[in-house]
């Protein structure tokens, strides 16, 4: 059987081939958020990301799969650097021994986060000239402008 091993709490865990790492973090009551993200989570749907945790030794962990890279990347807004131990604990299966750190450090793109933001605001002057034009055309219809 695997043994997960959490790494800041110093207890480890045996476990059947396959456990979802979330759900085993839940049952055994170590937990992969911070602060309010204990509330505002996605529950396990790979959208979130704030069940990051960084496989120390990941021989045991299933492979990062390309939804899961995406979300580890950030949101629409703020841009995060991937190590590349850096897991999804809602995405990652237990295949082997692994160590698991929880609430590891993260790292913001800084550069990224500035292209982003540039963007939003590209597409939010352009929406708003957009509703203008309708509200103008609307209230020209009806004969108020």
């Amino acid at each position: 059987m695997p043994v997960v091993t959490f790494f800041n709490e110093h207890r480890s865990f045996d476990v059947e081939p396959n456990t979802n790492l979330r759900t085993l973090m839940q049952k055994v009551n170590v937990s992969p958020y911070r602060g309010l993200d204990i509330l505002l989570n996605c529950r396990g749907n790979n959208f979130c990301g704030t069940c990051a945790v960084e496989v120390v030794d990941g021989k045991g962990a299933s492979p990062r799969g390309q939804d899961e890279e995406a979300t580890l990347m950030g949101n629409l807004v703020i841009a995060k650097v991937v190590d590349k131990n850096l897991r999804l604990a809602c995405q990652t299966n237990i295949t082997g021994d692994i160590v698991v750190r929880t609430c590891p450090s993260r790292i913001t793109d800084k550069q990224k986060t500035k292209e982003r933001f540039a963007l939003i605001g590209i597409a939010s002057f352009f929406g708003l000239v957009l509703a203008a034009m309708f509200v103008v055309l609307l209230l020209d219809m009806i004969h108020l402008f």
